[in-house]
């Protein structure tokens, strides 16, 4: 059972997670999710994202019926837990250790594991709207399966807690004010391209050295991080696109060198976590 529509152009992956009528992530949904994924390491892949096929739905949460249907015999139960919750693990930090972007096109609701896949995206991109965003599992009476580390260092300790100790859910406007997600768009897949487009255009090593100082170093101490960064750093300064890029800025009249900036990066604009 196919539960992904994948579509690639110029280096861009869109794989669309498509089982309605709720959306709901299930377990051929990890197992697909999971065969993807050496193809999106492939070098001519530039970016991924991971969106929703369904109007209106994105990723709703993992599917309660399925893990009711695991319930109902306990020892098979405890015998798959193990597997279960540390193939999860797995499956999700394979996806945060993905050496080029990946961005979350968010167009619906989602909680629990929609949005914990999310969490592990580098970029999230909110649909505006109706939609709601949290962590039902303490009302279902179990924990989330990744959310509890991946919240706090998202939004820290205190917020994390009361997300998750009280189900609480926030509108996509009261995610961006906590930076769950990193901008609201009208049409989150659209605007998903949109960055997918940019960022295309840019240093593949440049890209693949920033977050991996970033997502390896995280969990390391300041001198290793350090380390770390440091070595990504002699892979860019020897790069063709680097020499080129630096020649083309320090070409340009000291008064332009601003629009330049603004021309190749991300310029603060409204709907953006850095924006008004």
């Amino acid at each position: 059972m196919s539960v992904w529509e994948v579509e690639e152009r110029d280096g861009i992956i869109v794989a669309a997670h498509n089982n309605p009528p709720m959306n709901y992530f299930i377990g051929a949904s990890a197992a697909g999710l999971a065969e993807m994924l050496p193809r999106w390491r492939e070098p001519d892949v530039r970016v991924v994202i991971i969106t929703g096929a369904i109007p209106d739905r994105y990723i709703t949460h993992y599917s309660v019926e399925e893990l009711v249907d695991l319930a109902e015999d306990r020892e098979d139960l405890i015998r798959r837990s193990y597997d279960l919750i540390y193939g999860w693990h797995t499956l999700l930090q394979s996806l945060s250790y993905l050496d080029k972007p990946i961005i979350a096109a968010m167009t619906g609701d989602t909680g629990g594991g929609g949005l914990e896949l999310s969490l592990n995206c580098d970029i999230r991109i909110m649909q505006r709207g109706d939609y709601l965003l949290g962590f039902p599992e303490a009302s279902l009476g179990i924990l989330t399966g990744t959310g509890s580390q991946l919240l706090e260092r998202a939004i820290g300790r205190s917020r994390a807690l009361d997300f998750l100790l009280r189900s609480r859910y926030v509108t996509p406007e009261g995610a961006l004010e906590l930076g769950i997600v990193n901008e609201l768009a009208d049409d989150a897949r659209a605007r998903a391209l949109e960055v997918a487009e940019r960022l295309r255009t840019n240093s593949a090593v440049a890209l693949t050295a920033a977050k991996r100082s970033v997502v390896r170093g995280a969990n390391l101490p300041m001198q290793e991080g350090l380390r770390v960064e440091a070595e990504e750093w002699l892979k860019t300064i020897v790069t063709d696109e680097a020499i080129d890029a630096m020649r083309d800025y320090v070409a340009q009249p000291f008064d332009k060198r601003r629009d330049w900036v603004r021309d190749h990066g991300a310029w603060p604009e409204p709907g953006m976590a850095t924006g008004s």
